[in-house]
C-alpha cells in the first residue's frame, strides 16, 4: 500500500492562523459589529460563521474608500455583502453597491444626451472660471437656489468648451436630482422631429415636443446650425421655447451666432421675419445677455 504524503494533509495551523486573522479583522471594524449586533447575531454564532462575515468586513474596509464605480476592482466588482440572520442561521447575499444604485439612478436623469460618455465624469471644478463663465455661473445657481433663473446662452470660439460647459452645468444638476434633462445636438434633433411631423408619426412627433417643451432643464447645443424651414421654425422651435419661457424652466443654449443672427437665419419670407423676431426677442428677454467663453481653444 502506497503511504501517504505528509504534504498532502490539510494545514490545520495555517487555516486556524487564517480564522484566527478573520475574527481579529471583523473586532477590529465597529462597523460590521454594529451590523452584527442590529440584527441579534450571538457571538458564539459570529464565530462559527466568521467566513461568511468576513466577506461583511472586506467589503466595509474597501468600500470606505470607494474610487469610484469605474474603478472598482474588488473580486466582486459593484456587489456588496448583505448578512442575513434568520431563525438562528447566518446567510449571505450579495446586493448592488450604494454607489452603483446612484450612479444608475444619475444616469436615468438623462433623457436625451448628445454628447459622449466621458463628459458624465465632468465637474464645475474642472472648467476654467474666466468672467463669461462666471457670469453662467450665477444664472445657473440661481435655478439650482430654486430662484427664477434666466437662460443661458453661450457663445464663443468652436473650441472654447461651450459644449463642455454645458454638459458640466447638466451634469451637475443631474447629481443633484434637478432633472430629468435633454441635452440636444440642434442639427440632429429638430431636423428628427421635423421628419416626423412630415410622416405618418404624428404621436411620436407630439410625444418629442411635449418632451422638450417640459423637460426641467434643456440644452440646445449647436443652436442655429439646424435645418431651417418654415415647419421648424413655427410648429417646433417656437412652440417649444414659448412652453420653456412660459414655465420658466431653465433652457441653455450653445452657438456659433449672436441672437440677432439667429434672427436673421430663420426670417427666409416676410411672414417669416416676423416669427423669427418673436424668437429672436423670447430668447433675448430670456436670457437677458449672450455669454462670451472667448476665441481661445482652451478644450
Amino acid at each position: 500500500m502506497e503511504k501517504l504524503k505528509i504534504s498532502n494533509l490539510p494545514n490545520y495551523d495555517a487555516d486556524e492562523k487564517l480564522l484566527e486573522d478573520m475574527k481579529k479583522s471583523y473586532m477590529a471594524c465597529p462597523q460590521a459589529i454594529k451590523y452584527c449586533n442590529e440584527l441579534g447575531i450571538p457571538a458564539d454564532k459570529v464565530e462559527e460563521n466568521i467566513v461568511k462575515i468576513y466577506d461583511l468586513v472586506r467589503d466595509i474596509n474597501y468600500c470606505s474608500k470607494c474610487p469610484g464605480v469605474k474603478k472598482c476592482a474588488k473580486s466582486n466588482p459593484l456587489l456588496c455583502t448583505r448578512i442575513i440572520y434568520s431563525q438562528g442561521e447566518v446567510d449571505r447575499q450579495m446586493v448592488p453597491c450604494k454607489e452603483l444604485l446612484k450612479d444608475i439612478s444619475f444616469k436615468k436623469q438623462f433623457v436625451v444626451r448628445d454628447f459622449e460618455e466621458d463628459w458624465l465624469d465632468s465637474s464645475l471644478r474642472s472648467v476654467d472660471r474666466t468672467s463669461g463663465r462666471n457670469k453662467a455661473m450665477v444664472k445657473y445657481h440661481d435655478f439650482i437656489k430654486n430662484k427664477q433663473a434666466s437662460w443661458i446662452y453661450l457663445t464663443g470660439n468652436k473650441n472654447s468648451g461651450r459644449s463642455y460647459f454645458a454638459a458640466a452645468l447638466i451634469v451637475d444638476a443631474a447629481r443633484k436630482n434637478r432633472g430629468p434633462v435633454c441635452f440636444l445636438n440642434s442639427t440632429l434633433r429638430l431636423r428628427e422631429i421635423n421628419d416626423l411631423g412630415y410622416g405618418k408619426k404624428k404621436n411620436e412627433f407630439d410625444k418629442k415636443l411635449e418632451l422638450y417643451s417640459n423637460i426641467p432643464i434643456l440644452v440646445l447645443d449647436d443652436f442655429g446650425n439646424e435645418f431651417k424651414n418654415d415647419f421648424v421654425r413655427d410648429a417646433i422651435l417656437f412652440p417649444i421655447l414659448s412652453t420653456r419661457a412660459s414655465k420658466r424652466l431653465l433652457t441653455i443654449f450653445t452657438s456659433d451666432f449672436t441672437i440677432s443672427d439667429i434672427e436673421a437665419l430663420y426670417s427666409n419670407t416676410k411672414a417669416g421675419a416676423i416669427r423669427a423676431k418673436q424668437i429672436a426677442k423670447l430668447i433675448q428677454s430670456m436670457c437677458d445677455e449672450e455669454i462670451s467663453l472667448g476665441d481661445i481653444s482652451i478644450y
